[in-house]
């Protein structure tokens, strides 16, 4: 079997073309399996690889490990625990190297993609609409209201996302296309 290298990047939210600068988080990533299982192998313990390069502002923010071929999940989180990154399905063959771009979500994206979600639940009819996690759960309506009101009210606080803006038409449009 020949081995592949996964070089990991965290990207900047706010440029996301960039390495991650807008602070001086060093990250962590987590290789999984694709039935969840954390990677061991080489450099890579438990799912774990500690970023060794510094970002702009001195932060980790790229590494590179060897991998065996096959199909993983890649995270990254702040050493301090209170930034994450989106998921990436990563398929590795032999002899490649292929890169990892990871983007940091902001709490306002989570929120915007909660509304969302719950807007689109909302619609269909909570008896009616599965969510992805966890599976075959209803989810009573006056729950989906209260969780509507409040993150709506938590959205306005932190101010809009600016992914939602860059979607065709921006987030106003999105949103009423799930009414």
């Amino acid at each position: 079997m020949s081995m592949s290298e996964m070089s990991i990047w965290v990207r900047d939210a706010n440029n996301p073309c960039l390495p991650y600068h807008s602070t001086s988080h060093s990250f962590v990533a987590l290789i999984l399996s694709c039935s969840l299982k954390p990677l061991s192998f080489g450099k890579v313990k438990d799912g774990v690889v500690h970023l060794d390069k510094p970002g702009a502002a001195g932060g980790r923010v790229h590494g590179q490990v060897k991998v065996p071929p096959g199909c993983y999940i890649v995270v990254a989180y702040a050493r301090c625990k209170n930034v994450f990154t989106n998921l990436a399905y990563v398929q590795v063959g032999c002899d490649q190297t292929v890169c990892v771009n990871l983007l940091p979500k902001r709490v306002s994206q989570c929120v915007g993609e909660l509304v969302a979600t719950i807007r689109e639940a909302q619609q269909q009819g909570a008896t009616n609409y599965s969510f992805a996690s966890p599976p075959r759960k209803d989810v009573p309506e006056d729950v989906l209201e209260e969780a509507a009101n409040a993150l709506g009210r938590l959205e306005e606080a932190l101010g809009q996302d600016p992914f939602f803006d860059a979607l065709p038409g921006g987030r106003d449009k999105f949103l009423d296309e799930l009414k």
